[in-house]
């Protein structure tokens, strides 16, 4: 498959069912990188994002695909906001890449698509993302685009005969991470 003409951006509700069997690859062949769970998220199906992301209410919540030439999905994530007291924080979450597409820099290109769309939300001063505390490859990617570890949470993924422990990073869009929030300065 040529790789010139990739395309990264938000997918479209009708792009959803194809999205979510890359998210469903994801999860089957890395199980140790996702919170999420293959067996119950294949039972749940796509429809729960509806609502969240396309509706009228979606907010900063979006899902992204990276779009061979062909049309095909090749690299997935999501921008969920959160909400009250925390609502000047978004996750990004669920970043993968099918194997055969890696080390093209799409995951680089689908962190820097969902940070450019956090930015397009005034009230979003910080970003989060989670990854599996030996996948180094995520790490590196995670720091280069700016964020910055603020904490290890062990056994935060538990497989059969094994449990994972997760780092927990930060990215500062206003680049003030000790200031009062909005509205007290």
């Amino acid at each position: 498959m040529p790789w010139d003409g990739v395309d990264v951006r938000p997918i479209t509700e009708a792009e959803l069912a194809p999205w979510w069997e890359v998210r469903l690859r994801g999860l089957r062949e890395h199980p140790e990188a996702f919170g999420a769970d293959a067996t119950s998220a294949q039972a749940e199906g796509p429809g729960f994002l509806v609502a969240s992301t396309f509706g009228p209410s979606a907010g900063v919540n979006a899902l992204f695909g990276a779009f061979a030439p062909d049309g095909e999905i090749v690299a997935t994530t999501g921008v969920l906001g959160n909400r009250g007291k925390r609502a000047h924080i978004a996750v990004i979450w669920g970043v993968y890449v099918v194997p055969e597409a890696r080390r093209r820099g799409l995951a680089s290109r689908l962190i820097g698509a969902a940070i450019a769309h956090c930015r397009e939300f005034p009230h979003i001063l910080q970003i989060h993302i989670d990854v599996t505390a030996d996948n180094t490859a995520a790490l590196h990617l995670y720091t280069a685009a700016g964020f910055v570890p603020w904490g290890r949470e062990p056994r935060a993924i538990a497989l059969p005969g094994r449990f994972y422990d997760e780092i927990h990073l930060a990215l500062m869009l206003d680049g003030d991470a000790e200031g009062p929030p909005p509205g007290n300065r």
